[in-house]
């Protein structure tokens, strides 16, 4: 960059002269801006859309699996005799339950040594000692000796019970109201020997040894099993015995989960009108032609409020009647719409379950394709015809012709479809978020803009240079001017 003269001559203001005259010639980079946001505004919409039509193909998931409309739950005749509850797919209507006898659990080893100790961290005093642990950890007879040494000065019954349950000795112990016990882990006898120690072990020592339990007998549908506690799992029910019933059985009874197949449909349809709703006015949007996106020194110039309120104007309809979202709410709204054709003679619909379009009236128009839940209706066929309900959800089709195919096919199969292909068209469109490559048509569009405004860049800053140039040529001559015409007044004046 050459020298600038900035109107020291002519007493011009050079510079601003010189910004004046470059906003004329930014104004194509202005507008390769203003471009720019408005693709990157159109680039985030058509992903927001994607983002809630990868929300609605999540619920769609559960929908398309018949064990979704295949859940039951277990309701018994007598609960304080067995409860249960269904986990898995059981094959059976009812259970016939007969408790024969509970489970009675067995008790470990243990050995007790009553103390005279009121704060376990104390120190024991006395002299030191220790505490030998002999236990038959391998099972073969042969008893294993862990000793344990303890200091009567510094060690408390806090510090024994550490060191013991630290110690992989097979047992554990515990302090409470004045009693040491220690437990065998495994149920295996064992046996504590102590030296002389000023808590008097040996002497106070109580050893039980361990009893084995009882395991529960019980009859379903006559066949008698047992189990070793009095919770178990039969053929996909987890069966809870409280008490005997000898020669009284109750009925277990399974049936349809009506209010969890409720809930699910529910939960669809309700994402499913808000995924709608939403399309439908970012198709039907206002567009504010006088208002465009502001650039930075104009929002600069602005209050904060007015601002974001100009670009709040210029961002709306920006996706009006856009035909990737109309097309594919047309696709969504015939999935759901077209019968299930699941034999030659049955077709089935959504209408036929309790789910339908708004009331009629004069307003029902404007609710551009929102699916109405009749509860009663959707109820009594979950509960009287679920193998239709499941089949006009789920219902798969392998036909050789895509037509043939797409009617064949539950209304969830469909609809999961349809929005992987409207997903594809707005990624391909828009890219998506976290990729690290952006080959969608509006990426290809702002990196064409970038290098544009590059190119723009390079231009306005030759051009810039030339006007100075000019500026400064004309403030040399101007200036050499005036010397020359100093010169000769002065020689004048000396004649």
């Amino acid at each position: 960059m050459g020298i600038r003269l900035s109107g020291m001559a002519s007493g011009m203001d050079t510079e601003k002269m010189i910004k004046d005259l470059m906003k004329a010639q930014r104004e194509p980079v202005n507008r390769l801006q203003r471009s720019k946001y408005s693709v990157e505004w159109k680039r985030d919409a058509y992903r927001d859309m994607n983002t809630l039509f990868a929300d609605l193909q999540t619920t769609m998931k559960n929908l398309r699996m018949s064990s979704t409309f295949n859940k039951k739950t277990a309701i018994s005749d007598n609960d304080s005799i067995a409860s249960a509850k269904v986990v898995g797919n059981p094959t059976l209507s009812s259970y016939s339950v007969e408790v024969v006898s509970l489970a009675k659990a067995s008790t470990p080893a243990r050995a007790e040594f009553q103390t005279s100790v009121t704060n376990s961290k104390d120190a024991i005093g006395g002299p030191d000692f220790t505490i030998t642990i002999k236990k038959d950890t391998n099972g073969d007879g042969t008893m294993e000796e862990v000793p344990l040494t303890f200091s009567g000065a510094t060690d408390s019954i806090e510090s024994i019970v550490n060191k013991i349950n630290s110690s992989k000795s097979g047992v554990k112990a515990s302090f409470f109201d004045k009693k040491l016990v220690i437990t065998s882990e495994d149920g295996k006898e064992f046996d504590i020997v102590t030296t002389t120690n000023n808590l008097n072990l040996d002497a106070n020592k109580i050893y039980t040894a361990g009893t084995t339990g009882d395991p529960a007998r019980f009859k379903i549908n006559g066949v008698e099993y047992t189990s070793s506690t009095n919770s178990f799992s039969f053929d996909g029910i987890d069966f809870t015995l409280k008490q005997s019933n000898l020669n009284s059985p109750i009925t277990v009874g399974t049936k349809t989960d009506e209010d969890a197949i409720f809930n699910t449909v529910k939960d669809f349809v309700d994402k499913y009108n808000a995924v709608i709703e939403t399309i439908n006015k970012k198709i039907s949007e206002t567009k504010y032609k006088g208002y465009q996106p502001l650039l930075d020194e104009e929002k600069e110039a602005l209050s904060e409020k007015t601002a974001e309120k100009m670009e709040t104007m210029a961002r709306s309809g920006i996706l009006l009647r856009d035909p990737i979202l109309t097309n594919g709410l047309y696709e969504l709204r015939r999935a759901l719409s077209t019968s299930v054709q699941v034999d030659t003679n049955k077709s089935l619909s959504l209408s036929q379950m309790g789910i339908g379009g708004p009331p009629s009236g004069k307003n029902a128009y404007q609710e551009n394709g929102k699916l109405y839940i009749n509860e009663t209706k959707l109820r009594e066929s979950i509960r009287n015809n679920g193998d239709d309900v499941l089949k006009l959800f789920t219902n798969y089709s392998n036909a050789s012709t895509n037509a043939e195919k797409y009617n064949a096919s539950g209304v969830a199969e469909r609809l999961f479809g349809q929005l992987n292909k409207i997903m594809d068209k707005v990624t391909k469109e828009a890219g998506s978020v976290g990729s690290g490559y952006d080959d969608s048509s509006l990426g290809k569009k702002l990196k064409q803009t970038d290098d544009d405004i590059e190119r723009w860049e390079d231009r306005l800053k030759i051009i810039e240079d030339r006007y100075w140039k000019q500026f400064t040529a004309m403030e040399k001559a101007m200036s050499k001017a005036q010397s020359q015409g100093s010169w000769f007044a002065q020689m004048l004046g000396q004649k």
